[in-house]
Protein backbone atom coordinates (compact mmCIF):
# COMPACT_ATOMS: atom_id res chain seq x y z
CA UNK A 1 0.00 0.00 0.00
CA UNK A 2 3.20 2.26 0.50
CA UNK A 3 3.43 2.38 -3.45
CA UNK A 4 -0.72 3.24 -3.65
CA UNK A 5 -0.39 6.05 -0.88
CA UNK A 6 2.57 7.89 -2.79
CA UNK A 7 0.59 7.74 -6.00
CA UNK A 8 -2.53 9.60 -3.81
CA UNK A 9 -0.22 11.87 -2.31
CA UNK A 10 1.17 13.04 -5.70
CA UNK A 11 -2.50 13.12 -6.83
CA UNK A 12 -3.55 14.95 -3.92
CA UNK A 13 -0.77 17.77 -4.72
CA UNK A 14 -2.06 18.68 -8.06
CA UNK A 15 -5.20 19.29 -6.91
CA UNK A 16 -4.33 21.49 -4.20
CA UNK A 17 -1.24 23.35 -6.54
CA UNK A 18 -3.44 22.61 -9.81
CA UNK A 19 -3.25 26.59 -10.76
CA UNK A 20 0.45 26.61 -10.28
CA UNK A 21 2.59 26.03 -13.18
CA UNK A 22 6.21 25.49 -11.20
CA UNK A 23 4.29 23.54 -8.72
CA UNK A 24 3.21 21.21 -11.24
CA UNK A 25 6.39 21.19 -13.17
CA UNK A 26 8.25 20.22 -9.89
CA UNK A 27 5.36 17.62 -8.82
CA UNK A 28 6.26 16.23 -12.63
CA UNK A 29 9.84 16.04 -12.28
CA UNK A 30 9.04 14.75 -8.45
CA UNK A 31 6.82 11.69 -10.22
CA UNK A 32 9.39 10.88 -12.81
CA UNK A 33 12.01 10.21 -10.51
CA UNK A 34 9.71 8.21 -8.55
CA UNK A 35 8.35 6.14 -11.03
CA UNK A 36 12.42 5.22 -12.46
CA UNK A 37 12.97 4.37 -8.35
CA UNK A 38 10.04 2.36 -8.38
CA UNK A 39 11.23 0.22 -11.81
CA UNK A 40 14.75 0.03 -10.12
CA UNK A 41 13.18 -1.48 -6.90
CA UNK A 42 10.85 -4.22 -8.88
CA UNK A 43 13.56 -4.81 -11.21
CA UNK A 44 16.41 -5.80 -8.49
CA UNK A 45 13.27 -7.64 -6.54
CA UNK A 46 11.66 -9.37 -9.22
CA UNK A 47 12.46 -12.81 -10.91
CA UNK A 48 16.07 -14.16 -10.36
CA UNK A 49 17.32 -11.09 -8.13
CA UNK A 50 20.58 -12.42 -7.76
CA UNK A 51 21.48 -12.20 -11.90
CA UNK A 52 21.05 -8.47 -12.19
CA UNK A 53 24.80 -7.24 -12.05
CA UNK A 54 26.78 -7.79 -15.20
CA UNK A 55 29.07 -10.99 -14.95
CA UNK A 56 32.14 -11.76 -16.85
CA UNK A 57 30.89 -15.85 -17.08
CA UNK A 58 27.67 -16.54 -18.40
CA UNK A 59 25.00 -17.19 -16.40
CA UNK A 60 21.64 -18.48 -17.40
CA UNK A 61 18.90 -19.62 -14.80
CA UNK A 62 15.72 -21.72 -15.41
CA UNK A 63 13.68 -20.75 -17.53
CA UNK A 64 15.08 -18.61 -20.26
CA UNK A 65 16.89 -16.29 -18.54
CA UNK A 66 20.39 -14.28 -19.77
CA UNK A 67 19.66 -16.58 -22.87
CA UNK A 68 20.52 -14.09 -24.86
CA UNK A 69 23.74 -13.92 -23.89
CA UNK A 70 24.29 -17.59 -24.23
CA UNK A 71 23.41 -16.58 -27.96
CA UNK A 72 25.73 -13.40 -28.21
CA UNK A 73 28.95 -16.25 -27.00
CA UNK A 74 27.61 -18.23 -29.27
CA UNK A 75 27.47 -15.10 -32.46
CA UNK A 76 31.25 -14.40 -31.34
CA UNK A 77 32.07 -17.80 -32.21
CA UNK A 78 30.44 -17.27 -35.68
CA UNK A 79 27.81 -20.12 -34.94
CA UNK A 80 23.92 -19.47 -34.90
CA UNK A 81 22.47 -22.42 -32.54
CA UNK A 82 23.55 -22.56 -28.18
CA UNK A 83 25.97 -25.12 -28.87
CA UNK A 84 24.57 -28.02 -26.98
CA UNK A 85 25.66 -31.80 -27.33
CA UNK A 86 23.54 -32.86 -30.35
CA UNK A 87 23.78 -36.38 -29.00
CA UNK A 88 22.41 -35.18 -25.74
CA UNK A 89 19.42 -33.46 -28.26
CA UNK A 90 19.10 -36.51 -30.60
CA UNK A 91 18.53 -39.20 -27.54
CA UNK A 92 15.95 -35.98 -26.06
CA UNK A 93 13.88 -35.98 -29.38
CA UNK A 94 13.28 -39.36 -29.57
CA UNK A 95 11.99 -39.71 -26.75
CA UNK A 96 10.18 -36.80 -26.55
CA UNK A 97 6.37 -37.88 -26.25
CA UNK A 98 7.59 -40.38 -23.05
CA UNK A 99 9.17 -37.29 -21.29
CA UNK A 100 6.73 -34.05 -21.79
CA UNK A 101 4.09 -35.95 -20.93
CA UNK A 102 5.35 -36.28 -17.23
CA UNK A 103 6.16 -32.64 -16.99
CA UNK A 104 6.48 -33.13 -13.34
CA UNK A 105 9.12 -34.90 -13.41
CA UNK A 106 11.04 -33.40 -16.13
CA UNK A 107 15.11 -33.28 -15.63
CA UNK A 108 16.35 -29.39 -15.30
CA UNK A 109 18.59 -30.27 -18.10
CA UNK A 110 14.98 -30.61 -20.20
CA UNK A 111 13.09 -27.53 -18.79
CA UNK A 112 15.98 -25.42 -19.92
CA UNK A 113 15.54 -26.13 -23.28
CA UNK A 114 11.75 -25.10 -23.33
CA UNK A 115 10.82 -22.27 -25.42
CA UNK A 116 14.09 -22.83 -27.81
CA UNK A 117 13.51 -24.59 -31.19
CA UNK A 118 15.14 -27.84 -32.08
CA UNK A 119 15.68 -28.24 -35.90
CA UNK A 120 18.16 -31.14 -36.83
CA UNK A 121 19.69 -31.54 -33.54
CA UNK A 122 20.72 -28.05 -33.16
CA UNK A 123 18.91 -25.62 -30.66
CA UNK A 124 18.41 -22.25 -31.59
CA UNK A 125 16.45 -19.24 -30.17
CA UNK A 126 13.51 -18.26 -32.05
CA UNK A 127 13.06 -14.56 -29.61
CA UNK A 128 14.15 -11.76 -32.13
CA UNK A 129 17.31 -10.53 -33.22
CA UNK A 130 17.32 -7.26 -32.54
CA UNK A 131 17.86 -6.77 -28.68
CA UNK A 132 21.30 -8.82 -29.01
CA UNK A 133 21.97 -5.94 -31.96
CA UNK A 134 20.87 -3.40 -29.51
CA UNK A 135 22.23 -4.08 -25.90
CA UNK A 136 23.36 -7.57 -25.51
CA UNK A 137 26.42 -7.97 -28.37
CA UNK A 138 27.36 -4.04 -28.16
CA UNK A 139 28.01 -4.76 -24.15
CA UNK A 140 29.70 -7.62 -24.49
CA UNK A 141 32.17 -6.90 -27.46
CA UNK A 142 32.93 -3.48 -25.35
CA UNK A 143 33.25 -4.74 -22.05
CA UNK A 144 34.14 -8.37 -22.07
CA UNK A 145 31.03 -8.80 -19.16
CA UNK A 146 27.34 -10.03 -20.32
CA UNK A 147 24.94 -7.96 -19.17
CA UNK A 148 21.74 -9.14 -17.38
CA UNK A 149 18.09 -9.17 -18.85
CA UNK A 150 17.19 -7.40 -15.70
CA UNK A 151 19.25 -4.15 -16.79
CA UNK A 152 17.77 -4.70 -20.17
CA UNK A 153 14.45 -4.19 -18.85
CA UNK A 154 15.04 -1.43 -16.76
CA UNK A 155 16.51 0.51 -19.52
CA UNK A 156 13.34 -0.61 -21.69
CA UNK A 157 11.15 0.73 -19.29
CA UNK A 158 12.53 3.81 -18.23
CA UNK A 159 12.77 4.75 -22.59
CA UNK A 160 9.55 3.38 -22.90
CA UNK A 161 7.80 5.65 -20.10
CA UNK A 162 10.25 8.72 -21.34
CA UNK A 163 8.98 8.47 -25.14
CA UNK A 164 5.24 8.34 -23.85
CA UNK A 165 5.67 11.49 -22.03
CA UNK A 166 7.89 12.87 -25.27
CA UNK A 167 4.56 11.82 -27.59
CA UNK A 168 2.15 13.10 -25.68
CA UNK A 169 4.01 16.71 -24.66
CA UNK A 170 4.53 17.03 -28.94
CA UNK A 171 1.21 16.33 -29.80
CA UNK A 172 0.29 18.96 -26.45
CA UNK A 173 2.56 21.49 -28.29
CA UNK A 174 1.29 21.22 -32.13
CA UNK A 175 -2.19 21.30 -30.57
CA UNK A 176 -1.37 24.65 -29.16
CA UNK A 177 -1.98 23.50 -25.79
CA UNK A 178 -0.08 23.74 -22.39
CA UNK A 179 -1.71 23.40 -19.29
CA UNK A 180 -2.40 19.34 -19.60
CA UNK A 181 1.05 18.37 -18.65
CA UNK A 182 0.70 17.30 -15.16
CA UNK A 183 1.80 14.89 -12.82
CA UNK A 184 -1.15 12.61 -13.71
CA UNK A 185 0.44 11.61 -17.38
CA UNK A 186 3.61 10.81 -15.17
CA UNK A 187 1.46 8.30 -13.14
CA UNK A 188 -0.66 6.96 -15.70
CA UNK A 189 2.25 6.32 -18.65
CA UNK A 190 4.81 5.03 -15.37
CA UNK A 191 2.31 2.80 -13.71
CA UNK A 192 -0.22 2.16 -16.01
CA UNK A 193 1.30 1.23 -19.46
CA UNK A 194 1.48 -2.64 -18.43
CA UNK A 195 5.42 -2.56 -18.16
CA UNK A 196 4.86 -3.76 -14.95
CA UNK A 197 2.98 -6.25 -15.56
CA UNK A 198 5.83 -7.94 -17.57
CA UNK A 199 7.91 -7.82 -14.72
CA UNK A 200 5.91 -11.33 -13.76
CA UNK A 201 8.79 -13.23 -15.25
CA UNK A 202 11.98 -11.54 -16.57
CA UNK A 203 13.57 -14.07 -18.71
CA UNK A 204 14.01 -13.72 -22.68
CA UNK A 205 10.41 -13.92 -23.73
CA UNK A 206 10.15 -10.18 -21.69
CA UNK A 207 12.87 -8.50 -23.99
CA UNK A 208 11.66 -9.03 -27.31
CA UNK A 209 8.44 -7.51 -26.36
CA UNK A 210 9.76 -4.65 -24.34
CA UNK A 211 12.52 -4.26 -27.37
CA UNK A 212 9.63 -3.94 -29.92
CA UNK A 213 7.34 -1.25 -27.67
CA UNK A 214 10.25 0.54 -27.47
CA UNK A 215 11.51 0.55 -31.50
CA UNK A 216 7.67 1.48 -32.49
CA UNK A 217 7.67 4.08 -30.19
CA UNK A 218 10.80 5.95 -31.17
CA UNK A 219 9.46 5.31 -35.09
CA UNK A 220 5.33 6.54 -33.52
CA UNK A 221 7.55 10.33 -32.60
CA UNK A 222 9.77 10.84 -35.47
CA UNK A 223 6.63 10.14 -37.44
CA UNK A 224 5.10 13.25 -35.57
CA UNK A 225 8.17 15.25 -35.98
CA UNK A 226 7.79 15.15 -39.30
CA UNK A 227 5.61 18.00 -39.56
CA UNK A 228 9.03 20.11 -39.31
CA UNK A 229 9.89 20.35 -43.20
CA UNK A 230 13.50 20.40 -41.65
CA UNK A 231 15.98 16.94 -41.61
CA UNK A 232 12.94 15.10 -43.22
CA UNK A 233 14.71 12.70 -44.99
CA UNK A 234 16.85 11.95 -42.01
CA UNK A 235 13.62 11.31 -40.17
CA UNK A 236 12.25 9.40 -42.93
CA UNK A 237 15.72 7.16 -42.38
CA UNK A 238 15.32 7.57 -38.48
CA UNK A 239 11.59 6.17 -38.74
CA UNK A 240 12.71 3.01 -41.41
CA UNK A 241 15.58 2.08 -39.16
CA UNK A 242 13.37 1.65 -35.89
CA UNK A 243 10.56 0.06 -37.58
CA UNK A 244 12.95 -2.51 -39.13
CA UNK A 245 14.24 -2.95 -35.55
CA UNK A 246 10.92 -3.13 -33.96
CA UNK A 247 10.18 -6.38 -36.61
CA UNK A 248 13.43 -7.84 -35.85
CA UNK A 249 12.45 -8.20 -32.20
CA UNK A 250 8.66 -8.85 -32.91
CA UNK A 251 7.54 -9.85 -36.46
CA UNK A 252 4.28 -8.92 -35.34
CA UNK A 253 5.68 -5.12 -35.90
CA UNK A 254 5.21 -5.52 -39.27
CA UNK A 255 1.65 -4.10 -39.07
CA UNK A 256 2.87 -1.28 -37.66
CA UNK A 257 5.10 -0.65 -40.10
CA UNK A 258 2.63 -1.32 -43.20
CA UNK A 259 0.49 1.30 -41.51
CA UNK A 260 2.99 3.71 -41.27
CA UNK A 261 3.74 3.18 -44.95
CA UNK A 262 0.44 3.77 -46.35
CA UNK A 263 0.02 6.97 -43.93
CA UNK A 264 2.57 8.85 -45.33
CA UNK A 265 1.96 7.53 -48.69
CA UNK A 266 -1.88 9.15 -48.69
CA UNK A 267 -0.65 12.01 -47.28
CA UNK A 268 2.09 12.83 -49.95
CA UNK A 269 -0.25 11.97 -52.84
CA UNK A 270 -3.01 14.64 -51.40
CA UNK A 271 -0.05 17.03 -50.84
CA UNK A 272 0.90 16.40 -54.36
CA UNK A 273 -0.99 14.17 -56.88
CA UNK A 274 -4.56 16.30 -56.36
CA UNK A 275 -2.70 19.71 -56.33
CA UNK A 276 -0.67 18.41 -59.88
CA UNK A 277 0.52 21.99 -60.10
CA UNK A 278 2.23 21.82 -56.97
CA UNK A 279 3.60 18.33 -58.16
CA UNK A 280 4.85 19.65 -61.48
CA UNK A 281 7.28 22.44 -59.27
CA UNK A 282 8.01 19.51 -57.21
CA UNK A 283 11.70 17.85 -57.76
CA UNK A 284 10.16 14.18 -58.24
CA UNK A 285 14.63 13.09 -57.22
CA UNK A 286 13.45 14.08 -53.60
CA UNK A 287 10.27 12.65 -53.49
CA UNK A 288 12.16 9.02 -54.47
CA UNK A 289 14.98 9.78 -52.18
CA UNK A 290 12.53 10.29 -49.34
CA UNK A 291 11.15 6.65 -49.90
CA UNK A 292 14.79 5.07 -50.43
CA UNK A 293 15.74 6.58 -46.75
CA UNK A 294 12.10 5.04 -45.88
CA UNK A 295 12.94 1.58 -47.17
CA UNK A 296 16.83 1.22 -47.41
CA UNK A 297 16.65 0.55 -43.51
CA UNK A 298 13.77 -1.53 -43.75
CA UNK A 299 15.42 -3.88 -46.87
CA UNK A 300 18.75 -4.19 -45.17
CA UNK A 301 17.60 -5.47 -42.11
CA UNK A 302 14.93 -7.90 -43.91
CA UNK A 303 17.74 -9.52 -46.05
CA UNK A 304 19.91 -9.50 -42.71
CA UNK A 305 16.87 -11.73 -41.06
CA UNK A 306 15.92 -13.78 -43.99
CA UNK A 307 19.74 -14.94 -44.01
CA UNK A 308 19.43 -15.37 -40.39
CA UNK A 309 16.02 -17.76 -40.80
CA UNK A 310 17.67 -19.28 -43.95
CA UNK A 311 20.88 -20.47 -42.36
CA UNK A 312 19.05 -21.52 -38.97
CA UNK A 313 16.07 -23.28 -40.85
CA UNK A 314 16.61 -23.56 -44.64
CA UNK A 315 13.90 -21.16 -45.11
CA UNK A 316 13.83 -17.26 -45.29
CA UNK A 317 10.18 -17.26 -43.59
CA UNK A 318 11.01 -19.25 -40.61
CA UNK A 319 11.58 -17.65 -37.76
CA UNK A 320 11.70 -21.09 -35.30
CA UNK A 321 8.44 -20.65 -33.84
CA UNK A 322 7.02 -24.19 -35.67
CA UNK A 323 10.28 -25.82 -33.78
CA UNK A 324 9.58 -24.45 -30.29
CA UNK A 325 10.37 -27.14 -27.53
CA UNK A 326 7.78 -27.17 -24.94
CA UNK A 327 4.72 -29.60 -23.91
CA UNK A 328 2.57 -26.93 -25.10
CA UNK A 329 3.54 -26.66 -28.75
CA UNK A 330 4.73 -30.65 -28.94
CA UNK A 331 0.92 -31.26 -29.29
CA UNK A 332 1.29 -30.01 -32.68
CA UNK A 333 1.59 -26.01 -33.53
CA UNK A 334 -1.08 -26.09 -35.75
CA UNK A 335 -3.48 -27.80 -33.38
CA UNK A 336 -2.33 -24.72 -31.07
CA UNK A 337 -3.28 -22.07 -32.79
CA UNK A 338 -7.05 -24.09 -34.26
CA UNK A 339 -8.67 -22.33 -31.59
CA UNK A 340 -12.37 -21.85 -31.42
CA UNK A 341 -14.57 -19.09 -31.88
CA UNK A 342 -15.77 -19.63 -28.65
CA UNK A 343 -12.19 -19.72 -27.15
CA UNK A 344 -10.96 -16.35 -29.26
CA UNK A 345 -14.01 -14.78 -27.76
CA UNK A 346 -13.46 -15.71 -23.98
CA UNK A 347 -9.69 -14.47 -24.37
CA UNK A 348 -10.98 -11.12 -25.77
CA UNK A 349 -13.22 -10.78 -22.94
CA UNK A 350 -9.87 -11.92 -20.55
CA UNK A 351 -7.66 -9.76 -22.16
CA UNK A 352 -10.40 -6.71 -21.70
CA UNK A 353 -12.03 -7.98 -17.98
CA UNK A 354 -10.02 -9.97 -16.50
CA UNK A 355 -9.55 -9.45 -12.51
CA UNK A 356 -6.68 -10.10 -10.13
CA UNK A 357 -7.84 -11.86 -7.23
CA UNK A 358 -8.42 -9.16 -4.36
CA UNK A 359 -7.09 -10.95 -0.77
CA UNK A 360 -7.57 -9.00 2.66
CA UNK A 361 -3.78 -9.30 2.59
CA UNK A 362 -2.37 -5.44 2.38
CA UNK A 363 -4.56 -5.89 0.15
CA UNK A 364 -3.10 -7.66 -2.48
CA UNK A 365 -3.81 -8.19 -5.67
CA UNK A 366 -2.66 -11.85 -7.28
CA UNK A 367 -2.67 -12.89 -10.71
CA UNK A 368 -5.05 -15.40 -11.60
CA UNK A 369 -4.59 -18.30 -13.87
CA UNK A 370 -8.29 -18.80 -16.25
CA UNK A 371 -7.86 -22.23 -17.04
CA UNK A 372 -11.30 -23.04 -18.94
CA UNK A 373 -9.71 -21.61 -22.47
CA UNK A 374 -6.95 -23.50 -24.48
CA UNK A 375 -4.63 -20.88 -23.23
CA UNK A 376 -3.41 -20.00 -19.26
CA UNK A 377 -0.99 -18.32 -17.41
CA UNK A 378 -1.20 -15.21 -15.05
CA UNK A 379 -3.45 -12.56 -16.41
CA UNK A 380 -5.25 -9.37 -15.96
CA UNK A 381 -7.92 -7.21 -18.02
CA UNK A 382 -6.02 -4.13 -20.26
CA UNK A 383 -9.30 -1.96 -19.65
CA UNK A 384 -9.05 -3.30 -15.54
CA UNK A 385 -5.12 -1.71 -15.54
CA UNK A 386 -5.94 1.33 -17.71
CA UNK A 387 -9.63 2.14 -17.78
CA UNK A 388 -9.64 5.54 -19.27
CA UNK A 389 -9.21 3.94 -22.36
CA UNK A 390 -12.86 4.10 -22.57
CA UNK A 391 -12.10 7.52 -23.90
CA UNK A 392 -10.93 6.50 -27.04
CA UNK A 393 -15.09 6.48 -27.78
CA UNK A 394 -14.68 9.90 -28.25
CA UNK A 395 -12.63 9.69 -30.70
CA UNK A 396 -14.80 11.05 -33.74
CA UNK A 397 -14.98 14.73 -32.70
CA UNK A 398 -11.10 14.75 -32.08
CA UNK A 399 -10.33 13.39 -35.92
CA UNK A 400 -12.36 16.13 -37.37
CA UNK A 401 -10.90 18.87 -35.42
CA UNK A 402 -7.11 17.65 -36.02
CA UNK A 403 -8.01 16.54 -39.60
CA UNK A 404 -7.60 20.56 -40.67
CA UNK A 405 -5.19 21.07 -37.46
CA UNK A 406 -2.33 19.04 -37.90
CA UNK A 407 -2.56 15.91 -40.19
CA UNK A 408 0.44 14.23 -38.56
CA UNK A 409 -1.76 14.23 -35.16
CA UNK A 410 -4.56 13.12 -37.23
CA UNK A 411 -3.22 10.67 -38.89
CA UNK A 412 -0.87 9.43 -35.72
CA UNK A 413 -4.08 8.84 -33.96
CA UNK A 414 -5.77 6.36 -36.45
CA UNK A 415 -2.30 4.33 -36.85
CA UNK A 416 -2.06 3.95 -32.94
CA UNK A 417 -5.74 2.73 -32.40
CA UNK A 418 -5.55 0.61 -35.12
CA UNK A 419 -2.67 -1.03 -34.38
CA UNK A 420 -3.22 -1.58 -30.83
CA UNK A 421 -6.76 -2.68 -31.55
CA UNK A 422 -5.08 -5.02 -34.42
CA UNK A 423 -2.52 -6.17 -31.83
CA UNK A 424 -5.29 -6.99 -28.99
CA UNK A 425 -7.20 -9.38 -31.37
CA UNK A 426 -3.68 -11.23 -32.35
CA UNK A 427 -2.83 -11.81 -28.73
CA UNK A 428 -6.19 -12.42 -27.78
CA UNK A 429 -6.66 -15.53 -30.85
CA UNK A 430 -2.75 -16.79 -29.33
CA UNK A 431 -3.95 -16.68 -25.66
CA UNK A 432 -3.85 -14.49 -22.56
CA UNK A 433 -0.90 -13.50 -20.98
CA UNK A 434 0.46 -10.56 -18.54
CA UNK A 435 2.89 -10.24 -20.90
CA UNK A 436 1.04 -9.15 -24.24
CA UNK A 437 -0.80 -6.17 -22.20
CA UNK A 438 2.01 -3.39 -22.60
CA UNK A 439 1.80 -4.57 -26.41
CA UNK A 440 -1.48 -3.02 -27.39
CA UNK A 441 -1.71 -0.99 -24.03
CA UNK A 442 1.23 0.66 -24.68
CA UNK A 443 -0.15 2.25 -28.31
CA UNK A 444 -3.86 3.37 -26.72
CA UNK A 445 -1.89 5.53 -23.76
CA UNK A 446 -1.55 9.04 -25.25
CA UNK A 447 -4.70 8.78 -27.46
CA UNK A 448 -7.27 7.69 -24.29
CA UNK A 449 -5.78 10.87 -22.50
CA UNK A 450 -5.36 13.47 -25.01
CA UNK A 451 -9.18 12.42 -26.02
CA UNK A 452 -10.44 13.02 -22.39
CA UNK A 453 -8.69 16.66 -22.32
CA UNK A 454 -10.36 17.06 -25.59
CA UNK A 455 -14.23 15.96 -24.04
CA UNK A 456 -13.75 18.46 -21.52
CA UNK A 457 -13.08 21.00 -23.76
CA UNK A 458 -16.06 20.35 -26.14
CA UNK A 459 -18.35 19.63 -23.34
CA UNK A 460 -20.45 22.93 -22.74
CA UNK A 461 -22.65 21.56 -19.60
CA UNK A 462 -20.58 23.02 -16.50
CA UNK A 463 -22.37 20.23 -14.63
CA UNK A 464 -21.73 17.26 -16.73
CA UNK A 465 -18.13 18.51 -17.18
CA UNK A 466 -17.65 17.75 -13.87
CA UNK A 467 -19.19 14.74 -13.81
CA UNK A 468 -16.82 13.89 -16.55
CA UNK A 469 -13.87 15.00 -14.55
CA UNK A 470 -15.10 12.72 -11.37
CA UNK A 471 -15.22 9.67 -12.95
CA UNK A 472 -12.27 10.57 -14.77
CA UNK A 473 -10.37 10.97 -11.45
CA UNK A 474 -12.11 7.63 -10.28
CA UNK A 475 -10.35 5.89 -12.88
CA UNK A 476 -6.97 7.47 -12.03
CA UNK A 477 -7.36 6.39 -8.60
CA UNK A 478 -8.40 2.63 -9.59
CA UNK A 479 -5.82 2.05 -11.92
CA UNK A 480 -3.44 3.19 -9.35
CA UNK A 481 -4.74 1.07 -6.69
CA UNK A 482 -4.81 -1.99 -9.34
CA UNK A 483 -1.11 -1.41 -10.65
CA UNK A 484 0.81 -0.59 -7.50
CA UNK A 485 -0.30 -3.70 -5.77
CA UNK A 486 -0.02 -5.61 -8.62
CA UNK A 487 3.86 -4.31 -8.37
CA UNK A 488 3.51 -5.78 -4.37
CA UNK A 489 2.02 -9.01 -5.62
CA UNK A 490 5.16 -9.23 -8.22
CA UNK A 491 7.82 -8.42 -5.59
CA UNK A 492 6.17 -11.24 -2.63
CA UNK A 493 5.43 -13.53 -5.71
CA UNK A 494 8.83 -13.61 -6.81
CA UNK A 495 10.69 -14.01 -3.01
CA UNK A 496 8.80 -16.80 -2.18
CA UNK A 497 10.04 -18.39 -5.51
CA UNK A 498 6.36 -18.55 -6.98
CA UNK A 499 7.57 -17.16 -10.44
Amino acid sequence: MILFSISLIFLLLYIIFNKSAKANNILGVLAFIFICFVYVVLVTNSTKPEFFYPKKQLQIYPFTGNYYNWLTINLTKFKLDLGIDEQFINDLTNNIDKSLLKADKVDISVKMLYDTSIYKNKVYLYFGLTPVILFYLPFYLATKYFISDHIIVLILSIFIFLLHILIYRKILNLLNRQNYFTVIPILIFGLASGIVLTYVSITIHLIPILTSVFCSLTALYVFLLLSDAKYKNLKMFLIGLFLALAIGARPISIILAIFIFIAILIMDSKKYIYNFSKFQNFQSSNLIKKYLCFFVPLIIYGIILALYNYFRFDSIFNFGYTYQFSPIYQKGFAQNLNHSLIDFIKHIFLNLFHLPVFTSINPLCVFKNYENVSYFEPMIGGFIIYPIVIFILFIKNFLTKTSKKNKNIHVLFIIMLSVGFIYFLINSYIGSNARFVAEYLSLLLVPSLVLFYNLIEIVNNDILKNIIKFLFLCFIIFSLYVNTNLINCIILMSKNGLI
